[in-house]
């Protein structure tokens, strides 16, 4: 029998969430995520799954969702190249790296070199603990 008895960094009344934002919003201008620390984020659902998109653009009269960071995951992906400079990610291949907050700048297309296969980071996955109720997810 087992008794689970560390504390959570968070009340156990709020939902928590996992956000999927796109390395591009970090690019451009959104706030970096810090495990301990506040998001917000305008929240889309990701069709079939219980996931949420992320995003600090384009989305119109859609309410910002905050919550407190409780883990922030680098999704990265291997790239083979089919065709001069037109890259393709080798299904599959798809792992998740844990970090304390997120990087500033990420590898992409530029990082990689012809004829090899190579990775770079797709997203950042961030695990949010949230005290309102975002849009449902698709079903």
């Amino acid at each position: 029998m087992h008794n689970f008895t560390e504390s959570t960094p968070v009340d156990s009344s709020v939902k928590i969430i996992i956000v999927h934002i796109e390395t591009w919003e970090f690019e451009c201008c959104a706030p970096l995520p810090i495990v301990g620390e506040q998001s917000a984020w305008m929240l889309s659902p990701v069709a079939g799954s219980t996931w949420y998109s992320g995003s600090r653009h384009g989305y119109e009269n859609i309410d910002v969702t905050a919550g407190t960071v409780l883990s922030i995951r680098l999704e990265r992906g291997e790239f083979v190249e089919h065709g001069t400079g037109n890259w393709g990610q080798v299904p599959g291949s798809t792992d998740y790296v844990r970090v304390e907050m997120c990087p500033r700048h990420f590898r992409d297309t530029r990082s990689l070199v012809a004829g090899h296969r190579g990775w770079m980071e797709i997203a950042v996955v961030v695990e949010l603990a949230i005290t309102t109720t975002p849009c449902a997810p698709f079903r």
